[in-house]
């Protein structure tokens, strides 16, 4: 299948969170009362391109080894009046998965995505399986610009932006492009 069918027919789309949705670097601290404290940084932009893919029916599965801050940023996501409404799927998370991601997102793409193409969007090494098990079942593999080597020979398309710094509102208004859809028509909450 070529590009613009995948962008145009896909139904779901599986994200990676650090070095996809998050850029990769975490900073940690210990409060004076012994708390750790992680941060990590994202790029407003890209929540508005999963917005953009909501608003058209995709449904989005964060599957990923980490838990916070994304939890907290998903429940967010799933409060939106959109979501709410039932206008919108809500943002599955999946999380913890230091190994079997790819079992995880075939049970996930089985389930919401059966007769369609899904998309699998990673950066490194730690997604290779499930890109691998995408590209294999024919669906789309997307990486960010600044993805690892080891996950460029799946990859049937490489954006021009860096993980969690607009790759992902990247990915959307190619969709939104492909579809003829005009974001600005798009439902944003």
């Amino acid at each position: 299948m070529n590009l613009k069918k995948h962008l145009q027919s896909f139904q779901g789309l599986v994200l990676d969170a650090d070095g996809v949705f998050f850029d990769g670097k975490e900073t940690r601290s210990v409060t004076l009362g012994n708390v750790r404290a992680i941060s990590k940084t994202r790029d407003y932009r890209d929540g508005q391109g999963i917005s953009f893919l909501r608003a058209l029916g995709i449904r989005i599965l964060f599957a990923t080894g980490e838990d916070e801050p994304l939890r907290s940023i998903v429940d967010k996501m799933n409060a939106l009046p959109s979501c709410e409404s039932g206008a919108w799927a809500p943002v599955e998370c999946m999380t913890g998965l230091k190994s079997g991601k790819a079992a995880a997102v075939l049970a996930w793409a089985s389930r919401w995505a059966p007769a369609f193409p899904i998309v699998y969007m990673g950066d490194d090494r730690a997604d290779c399986e499930a890109m691998r098990m995408t590209a294999s079942n024919g669906s789309l593999v997307v990486i960010p610009a600044d993805a690892q080597r080891c996950v460029r020979k799946y990859a049937g398309l490489t954006l021009s932006k860096r993980g969690g710094a607009g790759a992902i509102r990247e990915f959307a208004e190619m969709v939104c492009d492909a579809r003829g859809i005009d974001e600005e028509t798009l439902a944003t909450s």
